[in-house]
């Protein structure tokens, strides 16, 4: 299955959504779920914890930084 590295797609949402929700709750279990499910398709995550970002990373594409708070409700902790 192939993962479109795109805002409006679905699959790549519900992901960026659990990735999102783990960093919030500081949660590698559930992070490493979304981790996983990325990797099938060669896409790495990367979270930036100063600029609150998580980098996509595909083989052989340049990097695209997508902010956490887009995915997750859930407040930054400090």
């Amino acid at each position: 299955m192939r993962i479109p590295i795109h805002p409006k797609d679905d699959t790549f949402v519900k992901l960026m959504r659990i990735a999102a929700d783990g960093i919030r709750k500081d949660n590698k279990v559930i992070i490493n779920k979304a981790k996983s499910e990325f990797k099938k398709d060669s896409i790495d995550l990367f979270y930036n914890s100063e600029e609150d970002t998580i980098r996509v990373l595909r083989k052989d594409c340049p990097p695209i930084d997508f902010p956490v708070s887009h995915y997750s409700n859930l407040p930054k902790k400090k």
